[in-house]
Formats: C-alpha cells, structure tokens, sequence
C-alpha cells in the first residue's frame, strides 16, 4: 500500500508569483529576497525527498469557481491542470500532471467511507493558490502525479478547523489504501494573516502567524479549537485560510518530525513554510 512520507504548509499571494518571476529575470527586490532565500532549504528537501505523487489542499480565488457555483470541497480528476488566467494573462509555466487513479481513489473513499461529497471536477484551472509557491519549490516541468483538492475560504459558511483536521485524517486513510507502493506528499496551502478588502484593509498580525507554526506541529489541536472568528479578528478576514492546513496536518501521524520551517513579512501578509517528514516508527 502506498504510504505518506511527508508534508508541509505554506502560504500563497499574488504578490509571491509576480516577484517569483521578476525576481529571477531582474534581481530580488529587499523586501521579497529573504522569502525566496528562506524556501531554498525547502526546494533542496523536496529534491531530496522525490515524492511518487503529490496531494495539495488549497483554495480558489474566483477564478476557477465563481458564485454561481462555489463548492464547499472539490477535488481536481483529469490528466492535466491548466494554469487560470488572474487577469494579467498567464504565467510562463506548463499545467499541472494530474493523477486519475488516485484521484477517483480519494473521491471514493471521502464518499462512500468518510461522509463527505467533495465536486469532482475533471476541469480545473489552477490559480497563484498553488502557482505563486510551486516555482520557489521546485522546477518545471511539474510532472509528479498531482491531485489538487480546494476549499471554500470564500463565501461562508466555510468549513470549520475541525471538519478539515477531519479531512486530512480521511485523506491519510484513502491514500494508505491506495494499491500501489509510492511515497507520497500532502501539501496544504493557505494565506496566513492578512486582510485585503474593508475597513481593514492591510492588517496582519506576525506574533499570530508565528504562533500557528509553533502549534501546528505538536499542538495542532490547541488550534483547532481557537474559533475561526477569532483568528479572522487577530489576523484579518483572510487569516481564516490558516485552517487550510490542519488538512495536511490531519494527514500525518503523531511520529512527525519538523524539518524546516521559515517565516517572513515582505508585504501585505506573512509568508511562512513548515515542513515535516514521518518518523521511522510512523
């Protein structure tokens, strides 16, 4: 059976891709070079760590999904993922390499087993909730097998901390099943504190984003239980996207170990990663 073998979290913002590749063509700006500095212990790790196939629990920005139609869970079943167009015309990168098999597999399990109905897209464009890292982390072409699963963190209600610590354990459990022999990744990324829109606009709170890395790893369920309203008033409305990643959480075993884990504030939100690897006895 196939078995997890790692995962980490990271934030995501427009801001990061659009520097990403300002950054490589023209030089780093101050502010944006101690994040791209900060993820090359990261990138050295994944090479290292060659995962099989990779599961990233992310969100969408309305740019696949829009109100008409917004699900609460959907999970990406196709070939491919195309990169979405945000506005300014797509970046110079491939599509994702999708993962059928494991995908209809996942789909499976959170349905029949876990009391879940996630939306099966098998068309899903991909947004900076995935774009604005991956180059940081690792090379194109991205062709380990991937299976992208977002989350509402736009219209509420959106799904509680517990509902997706929930997730993440279902998600460890359909992938344990899988028949195969691969080692894989689970990813979870969300923006940590920030706010873009009201009264509000630019608040951030470094003291919280800093405390949700200390916590994550041997005291996720302390944060679990901090309400999600509470964290959209510490940190700003978007600061309710941190809860993206008690899904990768939920996924590993409690033999984790930290690897790395690096947090910075170029501009607007914070920027962190923390990344763990099963411990042998896992």
């Amino acid at each position: 059976m196939a078995r997890i073998v790692a995962g980490f979290g990271i934030s995501h913002t427009p801001s990061m891709g659009i520097e990403y590749d300002r950054g490589i063509a023209n030089g780093f700006a101050p502010h944006w070079q101690p994040w791209y500095d900060g993820t090359r212990p990261v990138k050295a790790w994944l090479s290292k760590l060659k995962p099989d196939r990779i599961v990233i629990v992310y969100n969408d920005h309305l740019n696949h999904f829009d109100f008409d139609a917004y699900p609460t869970i959907a999970i990406g079943v196709a070939p491919e993922f195309r990169q979405a167009d945000e506005g300014w015309g797509p970046r110079p990168y491939p599509s994702l390499t999708g993962d059928v098999a494991l995908g209809w597999h996942v789909t499976e399990h959170l349905v029949r087993e876990a009391g879940f109905d996630p939306t099966v897209c098998q068309d899903l464009a991909v947004d900076h909730g995935i774009y604005s890292w991956l180059p940081y982390l690792m090379d194109p072409p991205w062709d380990v097998p991937t299976t992208p699963i977002a989350i509402n963190m736009v219209r509420h209600p959106i799904p509680t901390s517990q509902r997706l610590l929930y997730l993440g354990q279902e998600l460890r459990k359909a992938l344990e099943s899988f028949p195969s022999d691969d080692r894989i990744l689970v990813v979870a990324t969300g923006g940590m504190s920030h706010q873009i829109s009201g009264a509000r606009f630019g608040i951030a709170n470094e003291a919280l984003d800093e405390w949700f890395l200390d916590k994550i790893g041997p005291e996720v369920n302390t944060l679990v239980e901090v309400p999600q309203r509470e964290l959209m008033r510490l940190g700003g409305t978007e600061a309710a996207e941190l809860a993206i990643w008690f899904a990768m959480r939920g996924a590993l075993s409690d033999e984790i170990r930290e690897v790395y884990r690096y947090y910075t504030f170029p501009a607007i939100t914070g920027c962190g990663v923390i990344a763990f690897e099963e411990g042998p006895a896992a």
